[in-house]
């Protein structure tokens, strides 16, 4: 896979749209940021 989709798959990207999570942690799950969750 790419880097971004790893990422993504590591939770520092947001799944939906891609920005970087605002806690800049890795959970180790994908993840949605704040904006994509109230949306």
């Amino acid at each position: 896979m790419g880097e971004i989709s790893d990422m993504i798959l590591k939770g520092i990207l947001c799944e939906v749209c891609g920005s970087y999570m605002e806690d800049w942690e890795e959970p180790g799950y994908p993840r949605k940021c704040e904006d994509c969750l109230q949306g």
